[in-house]
Parts: structure tokens; sequence; C-alpha cells
């Protein structure tokens, strides 16, 4: 059966180590979207965060962002889909990780203003401080992320070193939460760069796959998954074929995934060529 939609994730796969799309995977795309497959983004960013990857590709498909909590459409925003977080799981989150404010935010659906929450301490995070220093015009200073928690909260967010991120991960697991939350872990070891996202239970990339898959009539078997980290795992094992990038975390090898080659070296580029064009 050939392969009808393409699932591709952005950071460490898509784009490069400097962030950007290489020529050859965008000339790749646009071959693909020619032969009449459909290209969805399946990103752990934010929706705005995916919207210029879409642009530059000229992708029409709804973007699955959040690893999977919502799928949105590309251009005029409509939400198709969401799991989002629940309040009093969020709340007690939040409570048994208040030590790791400086690397906490909270992600809203929210036209702009508003969609990153933090408190001040956030400042005392180097690289998250940096990163949110670029979208400023999304970020809201609060003097308390509990008192945030809304109906509109997708996800919390933590960012910092990875051993800090390992440390997050054992707190929320020895309270006891972690029956009742979702967590995509994307680790940048090369940068010593994690992030741990607390999602629904129910929420994940396969998930949100899923469900645009089943709505348009589309086998998992027609579906080509490209990915690099932890949160990629359960797409690749839902589609057809599941390729992971030379630069993957350690863990996605040795599954039976086919091995294409790093994003510097249109890794991209190259499986679709083997498996599509």
């Amino acid at each position: 059966m050939g392969v009808k939609w393409v699932a591709v994730d952005i950071d460490g796969t898509l784009l490069d180590s400097s962030g950007r799309i290489p020529e050859g995977n965008i000339k790749a795309i646009n071959q693909v979207i020619n032969c009449g497959v459909r290209v969805i983004l399946v990103t752990g960013r934010r929706l705005s965060g995916a919207l210029w990857v879409a642009e530059t590709l000229g992708l029409s498909s709804p973007l699955i962002v959040h690893n999977g909590a919502m799928i949105k459409s590309s251009r005029e925003s409509r939400r198709f889909a969401a799991w989002f977080l629940q309040s009093k799981v969020a709340r007690s989150i939040l409570k048994v990780t208040e030590s790791f404010v400086d690397c906490t935010v909270l992600h809203k659906d929210r036209s702009l203003s508003g969609q990153i929450v933090v408190c001040s301490q956030f400042k005392a995070n180097g690289p998250l401080h940096a990163y949110l220093s670029r979208v400023s015009e999304s970020v809201v200073l609060v003097k308390s992320l509990k008192d945030e928690v809304d109906d509109d909260l997708i996800q919390i967010m933590f960012s910092g070193s990875i051993d800090l991120m390992d440390t997050v991960e054992e707190c929320i697991q020895e309270s006891g939460l972690l029956e009742e939350v979702k967590i995509a872990k994307t680790y940048y070891k090369k940068r010593n760069l994690g992030i741990i996202d607390v999602l629904n239970k129910d929420c994940s990339k396969s998930r949100a796959l899923k469900f645009l898959a089943d709505s348009n009539q589309i086998n998992p078997a027609n579906i080509l998954a490209i990915g690099d980290n932890y949160s990629d795992l359960e797409m690749l094992e839902y589609a057809g074929v599941g390729v992971v990038m030379a630069n993957c975390v350690e863990e996605l090898k040795g599954r039976g995934f086919y091995l294409t080659a790093s994003n510097d070296d249109l890794g991209v580029a190259k499986a679709l060529n083997q498996f599509v064009l």
C-alpha cells in the first residue's frame, strides 16, 4: 500500500540545527505534495511556532501542536480537536513542582497575548529567558501560576538542563500524579536542554494523528511518520512506516524503525525520496 500521508516532526527532524528548513527538504516536500501526498506537521511547538513552518512549505493541512494536545487549522485557526489538561490535575502538578517555578510555563489557547504564562522567577533560567524574550508578545507575567489555571490551559511545560528535567519528572512520579497525566519528553543532549510537557493523560501525537486519519478515512498503513525524540515514539509505532533521524535519541534506535540521515544532512528529504518519490 502506498504512502498517502507524511507525518513529520519539526525540531530535530524537519529543521536543521540552526533552526532553518534546508532547501533540500523544501524541494522534497513540494514534490511529495505534487504527487498527491498530504504532509502533516506534528510537533511539540505551540501553534504560532509551527505556523511559519507550514507557511514556508505552503501547507494547508491542519497542524498537530503541543505534542498532540490540539489540532488547529493552519489558516483560520479553527480548532478541530483538543485534549487539554484538567484544571484539578493542573493545580496538583503546580503544587508539587512549586520549587521549580523558574522553569515552569503555562501554555494557553489564546489568540496571542497570554499564550505563555510565567512567574518572574523564569528570568533566572537563562535558556528559557532567552527563548521567551524572542516571543515576548505572547508572554504574560503573573504572581501565581495556580491562579491562572482555567479551561484555556493546554499544558504545563518545564524547561531546563537535562538533569533538572530528570528531577522534575522524578518529583511528579513520586507525587503519585504520573497516572493522571501524560509526560512528553524532548531532550537535546548536545545542548543539555530538556523539555517536559505535562499533558492530558489521553493526549499524544499518535492519538491526534489517528483522529485526523480516521476523519479522512486514511489507513495507518498508508502513513509515513518521521521523528527524532521521545514524544515521537507512539506516532512512529502507529504509522505504517516509521523513520527516525540519525540524530534521534538512543531510545528510538533498535525498535525496527528505518534510519535516515541527520537533520543536518537532509534526513527528511532522503526518507521521502526512499519511501514516497
